[in-house]
């Protein structure tokens, strides 16, 4: 397959189904994906050009350089897609038909191919620029993250760019299944974020009244949250009744038929919360959370990345993350017949494989 995107939401799209076993080639232009120079960190001597962002979703590709510019950048590249089963591009509209890889013209030439492009904005304004942080912020994601007396926050992560880089893997693997019956499949950051609001969105479906901001709670279900305990922070998800009365049980506290179902703790939210937070205010947080364990409540501590990491570590026995040519890399998070599935190749280094693939052409 080749992959004509960069930065994010392609690029990971691609290095999942590279994870599960496609050949992907990787196309850059002379100046290379733009992750490239999101440094510092980086992997070896910066001018490789290896940010430690671009090497966290480039995993088992080869890169090839080609000016799609340039007649014969364009010609080695069709000579590539002709031997592809999927390209991925993250092109707008106007682009890619400047490049010669709009949906009609490329199916002319490559009948049996399967296109599948991520933009930022769906219909009319595809051709607009946009990149994560603009995604959260059109799509009401920003507006339903934060606390209810803060203003709007972005997600950690590029969140937007990851789902929709995943359901453009998904919606690639079902036009490969389906091939013969669809030929392209079209994801957008903006309708995949409206989209992913799911209950938030369909709360607002069923009332037309604008969600607000909850914080470490959540809107429909209480308690779920984070609390503080007396040396650390941790999350209470006690999403149904049972669980509910499991936490009483291991906290001591007693209910008086207040709180005995959702509906009724969402109505008595804020007594409910400053009894419960009183109560694991006392508590030491890794004994409170055993306990919760012991009882089956989930429950757990609120990590720092470095504390994550470590917790991976420990339940893979020490093997969780991949090391190539110098690379640290998290793993794939799939396990097939119960297996992780194995990194194959480094991220690779600009138009490292240039030569030998277009060798392999000519």
């Amino acid at each position: 397959m080749i992959d004509a995107s960069r930065v994010l939401a392609g690029p990971f799209a691609t290095m999942l189904l590279a994870d599960l076993g496609a050949d992907v080639i990787k196309i850059e232009s002379p100046d290379g994906d733009e992750t490239r120079t999101w440094g510092p960190p980086w992997w070896g001597d910066p001018e490789d050009r290896r940010s430690a962002y671009f090497a966290s979703v480039n995993r088992n590709k080869r890169s090839v350089v080609l000016d799609l510019r340039a007649d014969d950048g364009r010609a080695d590249f069709d000579r590539l897609l002709a031997t592809a089963d999927l390209l991925v591009h993250n092109y707008r509209p106007a682009t890619a038909a400047r490049l010669g890889m709009g949906a009609d013209e490329l199916r002319a030439r490559h009948p049996d191919l399967v296109v599948a492009s991520v933009g930022g904005f769906p219909g009319a304004a595809a051709d607009r620029p946009a990149y994560d942080l603009l995604a959260q912020a059109v799509s009401g994601l920003m507006s339903i993250t934060g606390t209810p007396e803060g203003g709007p926050v972005k997600v950690g992560v590029a969140m937007l760019d990851l789902v929709a880089g995943l359901e453009c893997a998904v919606g690639a693997l079902a036009s490969l299944v389906g091939r013969g019956r669809t030929g392209s499949v079209q994801v957008s950051l903006v309708e995949a974020g409206v989209t992913s609001l799911i209950n938030v969105l369909g709360s607002h479906l069923a009332t037309g009244a604008e969600p607000e901001r909850h914080g470490n709670a959540h809107p429909h279900i209480v308690p779920y949250q984070a609390f503080a305990a007396a040396d650390g922070d941790l999350v209470v998800a006690a999403g149904n009744d049972a669980q509910f009365r499991r936490l009483l049980g291991v906290l001591g506290v007693v209910d008086d038929g207040r709180y005995a179902t959702n509906p009724r703790r969402l109505e008595h939210r804020a007594e409910l919360v400053a009894q419960l937070s009183e109560t694991i205010g006392r508590r030491g947080r890794d004994e409170l959370i055993a306990a919760l364990e012991a009882a089956d409540v989930p429950a757990g501590p609120i990590n720092g990345v470095g504390e994550a990491l470590a917790s991976m570590e420990a339940a893979s026995e020490g093997g969780w993350t991949d090391t190539l040519d110098g690379v640290r890399m998290a793993p794939s998070p799939i396990l097939v017949d119960g297996a992780r599935i194995p990194a194959r190749l480094p991220p690779p280094r600009l138009g490292e494989h240039t030569e030998a693939i277009l060798r392999d052409l000519r």
